[in-house]
């Protein structure tokens, strides 16, 4: 399984790690053959900001693309947000 996160922002390692885990666990489990992932942690300066943390990622499994997107307070709350709708998102794949 091909996983790549680019970061902007203060997003640590151990957050780019957390999210390639995160995209992992919600697609344990799919038969998909080729299966890669390209997202993006980003985490805005502007604290003012309600949801300053945002998530992104694009799981293309055998050609079929599934894009999922999260903001948050923090960077941990996207990540975990992202995997919770990338979850679904699979489940809808192998429903169909």
């Amino acid at each position: 399984m091909d996983i790549h996160f680019l970061t902007t922002g203060r997003v640590t390692e151990d957050a780019r790690a957390s999210a390639e885990a995160a995209v992992r666990a919600a697609l344990a489990g799919t038969r998909a053959d080729t299966v890669s992932v390209r997202g993006t942690l980003s985490l805005a300066a502007d604290a003012s900001l309600p949801r300053p943390a945002l998530a992104q990622a694009v799981a293309t499994l055998d050609g079929r693309a599934l894009r999922v997107q999260a903001a948050a307070p923090t960077v941990d709350e996207a990540i975990t947000l992202l995997q919770d709708r990338l979850t679904v998102r699979v489940a809808y794949l192998r429903a169909s």
